[in-house]
C-alpha cells in the first residue's frame, strides 16, 4: 500500500465515523452510509476497507441481515453502528441493540407495506 492509499483510508475511516455519528439514529443501513460517503467522494472500495479496519479496531460493528424476499436479492442489508465508549463495559451490547432496533423497525415497515404479486 502506498502513502497516498494509506492517507485515503485514514480519511475514509474518519468519514465513516462522522457519517455514523452525525445522525439522530444510532445505527444506519450501509446503503445510507455509502450514499453519504459518495457525496464526499469516498468510493465503495475505500468504504469497505475503512469498515474492515474500524471493525478490527472495535470502533464500529456491522451486522449482516437477511430477508428471504426475492425482491431483496443482492440488496445490501447490513446495518452499522458506532461502539460508544461512553457506554463503558456495555458499549458492544449497546451498539448491537441499536443495530437490532434499526433492523427490526425497517423489517416491520417493509413487511407491513410490501406485497409480492
Amino acid at each position: 500500500m502506498n502513502e497516498n492509499s494509506q492517507v485515503d483510508i485514514i480519511g475514509a475511516k474518519k468519514a465513516v465515523v462522522e457519517v455514523l455519528r452525525n445522525r439522530a439514529k444510532k445505527a444506519r443501513f450501509m446503503t445510507e452510509v455509502a450514499a453519504s460517503l459518495r457525496r464526499i467522494n469516498v468510493g465503495k472500495d475505500e468504504m469497505e476497507q475503512a469498515l474492515s479496519e474500524l471493525q478490527s479496531e472495535g470502533v464500529v460493528i456491522v451486522r449482516d441481515n437477511f430477508c428471504a424476499d426475492p425482491h431483496l436479492a443482492g440488496v445490501d442489508l447490513r446495518v452499522a453502528a458506532l461502539v460508544d465508549e461512553a457506554a463503558g463495559a456495555d458499549a458492544h451490547a449497546a451498539a448491537l441493540h441499536e443495530i437490532d432496533l434499526a433492523w427490526n423497525k425497517w423489517l416491520g415497515d417493509y413487511l407491513a407495506n410490501h406485497r409480492c404479486g
